[in-house]
């Protein structure tokens, strides 16, 4: 079995680099060292010459102590100027090692995106397939015909979500801006589990609906992918059933989901937000993206994204904040009766 090319590039960019950094530091000592012999011995010349040609005692004392202070200046300049070069030379390695780190996230992060992306697309693919080969050739009964037809729309639906989590995932990490403008949460909200209705069926969702409707500042686009992401992750790990409850607290609009599911260790709530992580205990689909996108695309709507969770097979909490629109909130707070 052959053995992958980017770890052994990786291990000799490595060897290349330490090399090259014990070299100049090697050179660097040499040069300070070879440079302060060069001032002792350019001081014991010059003191020499000037016990030859200075009889005076007088005139003898100021050269030499002349020479000395010169020598010592020059040496105390070597010296600072070698601190600061090895200084500096620590501070380019660390920087080239955070780059090459870096770099090598990227790197295994992407092969991850590409054999998560793989094996999400290999099912349903395979799905929709033997129902065309089918369907082809005439083997499906008409009583199946529309259940199946469904299932196969439902793979499509599948496939559609995943392709737009892929390209939310490369909007987050280039970071291209969002144009966040009023929308009332209810119409939000209506928009996302309407098209969830068409496209993937009735989820079990329970809304409880607030004393009043507020206006949130909000890109639609990235708050849909936000909500289905949500949603989806309920449906994986959360039982099925989630409770939606919007709240407002101050300038700031709060749409907590609330599951019965498998929920996680209090001290695990960061981890779920890192890309490309699942839970170990659950064998369920997905890319492993979804929170940590939702997370980037609220961050760049000026708001926050968390989980609370009392501990395992307790179920959890995930809460969207985000800002009220300027022009709504004296009129929710007065509503509410929030501070």
């Amino acid at each position: 079995m052959s053995t992958p090319k980017g770890p052994r590039l990786q291990g000799a960019e490595t060897l290349v680099f330490g090399f090259a950094v014990v070299v100049i530091a090697v050179l660097l000592v040499w040069w300070g060292v070879f440079a302060q012999r060069l001032i002792v011995e350019l001081a014991t010349l010059q003191e020499q010459l000037a016990r030859a040609t200075t009889p005076e005692p007088l005139a003898l004392q100021r050269a030499l102590q002349a020479v000395d202070e010169r020598a010592q200046r020059q040496l105390v300049m070597i010296a600072g100027e070698g601190s600061l070069f090895g200084m500096m030379l620590l501070v380019c390695v660390g920087a080239l090692f955070f780059v090459a780190w870096q770099r090598r996230r990227a790197t295994e992060r992407l092969v991850k995106l590409l054999q998560f992306t793989t094996h999400e697309l290999k099912t349903p693919i395979a799905g929709v397939r033997a129902l065309l080969q089918s369907l082809q050739l005439g083997s499906i009964p008409a009583a199946a015909r529309d259940r199946l037809i469904g299932q196969g729309l439902l793979e499509t639906n599948r496939l559609e979500h995943l392709a737009e989590t892929i390209l939310a995932f490369q909007r987050a990490r280039s970071r291209q801006q969002l144009r966040p403008a009023p929308v009332t949460t209810t119409t939000l909200l209506d928009d996302v589990l309407e098209h969830r209705r068409q496209t993937i069926g009735i989820d079990d969702v329970e809304r409880v609906l607030p004393a009043a409707s507020a206006a949130v500042l909000v890109d639609r686009d990235a708050f849909r992918v936000v909500l289905e992401n949500l949603l989806d992750n309920a449906r994986k790990y959360g039982g099925g059933k989630v409770t939606l409850v919007e709240s407002t607290h101050g300038a700031r609009w709060r749409l907590s989901l609330q599951d019965q599911g498998i929920g996680f260790e209090p001290g695990e709530a960061q981890r779920l937000f890192e890309p490309f992580e699942r839970d170990a205990g659950a064998s369920t689909h997905g890319s492993g993206l979804g929170l940590y996108i939702s997370r980037q695309l609220v961050l760049d709507m000026d708001g926050a994204l968390g989980a609370t969770s009392p501990g395992r097979d307790r179920g959890a909490t995930f809460f969207v904040d985000l800002p009220l629109a300027p022009s709504t909130r004296g009129a929710v707070d007065e509503v509410l009766g929030a501070p």
